[in-house]
């Protein structure tokens, strides 16, 4: 499959994986979960099965998965299960080409409401879930930057950034304390809505006038969805991972340029001049990563065709013999790449009169099966004949003069990025020197007390569990800026934000909520909205912060959680991807890489689950007729979809046993 690595490079092909039977591969990993009791039930499931689908982009592959919400920690990356991946970057055109076959499957599941587990049918709940971008991208909407930046209601891109200190509320409480939707505020998406939007893109599209399609239009839908609709719009997960992430490296930032006011005053200009300046030697050292990465990958291609070249005597799947092209195809390519059991033969009259030399495979002399077969070609003259193929030596000298070309590409390659390194390196350090007082002692106190550390590449964002520590820790780092006329407000300020967040954040842990905390949540969403313009009236509210207070309490007070149905889970895959990645990285033969590194994760969510099931074999249960019979013998797994009772003999089947008690 031919596909775009990034943005601005040409189609070339890729290594893709690929499901083939989606609802196979669910039912398979939901029976393996209930043989080894790793499921739990709860009264806000309804009996029913949760699936949460959704992907994300992360090293150089993008990832598809799926997550059974019923199964015991089911947000870990052990019990996130790979259904597509490809390498390659997110973009709509790719997402497309490699998911379609497994939008059809999701939506016969959508459509079927329910799936039979050990001959017994359980209702289903298929969820999306991912991180904004990959949202938008699945549903054909174009994005947080467009006139309607929200996938779950239509509020215009003008009414956050025009707030004029009015509350950013969609809820008012009145007088009782009951909670009301607000009458002015814009409309919910449904899947009516967005049908509607997509048909109406369509018949505009098929029209054919040529004119660029506005999101004024149809609320920012653009094009087609990757993946079918779910049941309900609020069946797409509000991303609340990315929510936190966004919203901490936002106003922390915005916290330095307060400090770096307070600091040097008229120096901010020159300060803001100097972070473009780190800024743009951060993108330069990337970008020459990234180069340095492609032209190794090039050289690794063209020393394979060496290989191929020099290797006469290699022999690939079949029984055909090389042919007389001093570049034979079928021993230039890889092993096992070629099927060579049918590939058709053409004899050159001129080279070929003995009747057994002179012989070519019809695809090395571009002839395809029907040409080679036509009477046209009886008087065919090769082109070693003809003079258009030089002799061995000089293909081989030729290739050979290609990858010391592409040898040297590398050695400058590698010599620029050692430079841009190096310049990054020092714009760091004058970035470092250019802080004052306040501003060192907010990142000192940053690093040394919070232990949070940021990086140079990726403009200083914060990773992994960074933002919980400055929101537990704000209070330590606000102690920092002094209490002056102009240092007091923006302590309060930024105690204010921070601490709302914190309170609000705390309930987005990976369990059911109480009524309780529902509807604390929502208050403190409210309190949030009705703050943040009055205490920050020149600031947007940004589409992460808009679906915080307006769609986040909304999506718990229907589901009962919020880190349940997260995207934790295909965050943390990454990581263990990109381990597996190196492992294989010496494996030239893409295809096959890629196959390994599935199966190595697999292998290694299965091993996760053996150990699981080891524990729970180990359990021993009271016997099932003690009441009737007065046994009081314990059940002994005797297989693993086996107990028997040590005393009188009673077998249960485990699977049959374990669904009974925990689905129905």
């Amino acid at each position: 499959m031919n596909l775009k690595k990034t943005s601005s490079s040409p189609e070339t092909p890729i290594a893709f994986f690929r499901v083939r039977t989606l609802e196979e591969y669910i039912i398979s990993h939901i029976e393996k979960q209930l043989v080894m009791e790793n499921t739990w039930d709860h009264q806000h499931f309804n009996k029913e099965l949760w699936i949460k689908i959704g992907g994300d982009k992360g090293g150089t592959s993008t990832k598809l998965a799926f997550q059974f919400v019923n199964q015991n920690n089911s947000n870990s990356a052990d019990a996130t299960n790979l259904i597509s991946m490809f390498e390659a970057t997110d973009s709509y055109t790719n997402m497309e080409s490699v998911f379609s076959d497994l939008s059809s499957q999701i939506a016969e599941l959508i459509a079927k409401k329910s799936i039979w587990i050990n001959g017994t049918e359980h209702p289903l709940r298929i969820l999306y879930f991912g991180d904004t971008e990959f949202l938008c991208k699945s549903f054909g909407h174009m994005g947080c930057a467009s006139s309607y930046p929200c996938l779950w209601c239509h509020i215009q891109l003008q009414q956050l950034r025009n707030t004029n200190g009015q509350p950013h509320c969609n809820m008012k409480m009145g007088p009782d304390g009951k909670w009301a939707e607000n009458a002015n505020w814009p409309s919910k998406r449904t899947i009516e809505s967005l049908q509607q939007d997509i048909a109406n893109l369509l018949a505009e599209r098929e029209d054919g006038n040529g004119a660029r399609i506005s999101g004024q239009d149809h609320h920012s839908m653009a094009r087609q969805p990757i993946f079918p609709l779910p049941a309900d719009v609020d069946h797409i997960v509000p991303p609340s991972l990315h929510i936190l992430l966004g919203l901490v490296v936002r106003y922390f930032k915005r916290l330095e340029e307060e400090c770096r006011t307070l600091d040097q005053g008229d120096l901010k200009d020159r300060n803001e001049q100097l972070f473009n300046v780190w800024q743009s030697a951060s993108e330069a050292a990337k970008q020459a990563e990234v180069d340095l990465h492609d032209a190794k990958k090039d050289l690794v291609d063209e020393e394979d065709v060496l290989k191929g070249l020099e290797k006469p005597n290699r022999r690939c799947r079949g029984t055909s013999e090389p042919c007389s092209m001093p570049l034979c195809k079928l021993y230039a390519a890889k092993p096992n790449s070629i099927n060579a059991q049918n590939i058709p033969w053409i004899q050159c009259i001129e080279c070929g009169t003995d009747g057994e030399s002179g012989w070519f495979h019809a695809f090395c002399v571009g002839l395809s099966q029907e040409e080679s077969e036509s009477d046209e070609n009886d008087d065919f003259v090769c082109p070693v004949c003809t003079g258009a193929v030089a002799c061995a030596k000089d293909v081989i000298d030729e290739q050979v003069r290609k990858v010391s070309i592409h040898k040297a590409i590398v050695t400058n390659k590698t010599d620029e990025f050692n430079r841009q390194s190096e310049a990054l390196n020092e714009v760091y350090k004058r970035v470092e020197e250019s802080r004052g007082g306040i501003e060192r002692s907010l990142n000192d106190c940053l690093e040394n007390t919070l232990g949070v550390k940021r990086q140079a590449y990726h403009s200083q964002c914060f990773v992994g569990n960074h933002c919980t520590k400055i929101l537990s820790g704000s209070d330590v780092l606000l102690d920092v800026l002094p209490k002056s006329e102009k240092g007091l407000p923006v302590i309060n300020r930024y105690k204010g934000l921070f601490g709302r967040l914190r309170r609000i954040f705390k309930y987005f842990k990976s369990e059911f909520l109480t009524e309780e905390e529902i509807k604390a949540l929502r208050f403190r969403c409210w309190d949030l909205g009705v703050w943040f313009p009055k205490h920050f009236p020149n600031e947007t509210i940004p589409p992460k912060l808009h679906i915080l207070i307006c769609h986040i309490p909304d999506f718990a007070d229907k589901f009962k959680t919020i880190g349940l149905l997260s995207e934790h889970g295909i965050e943390s895959i990454h990581k263990d991807v990109n381990a597996i990645e190196r492992t294989y990285c010496t494996i030239r033969d893409k295809q096959e890489r890629m196959r390994l590194v599935i199966a190595n994760h697999q292998q290694r969510a299965s091993a996760c689950n053996n150990k699981a099931m080891q524990v729970s074999a180990e359990k021993k249960k009271t016997c099932y007729l003690r009441d009737s019979t007065g046994c009081k013998g314990r059940y002994k797994r005797t297989s693993d979809a086996q107990r028997t009772c040590q005393k009188c003999g009673h077998t249960i089947n485990v699977l049959e046993d374990i669904a009974n008690k925990t689905l129905n």
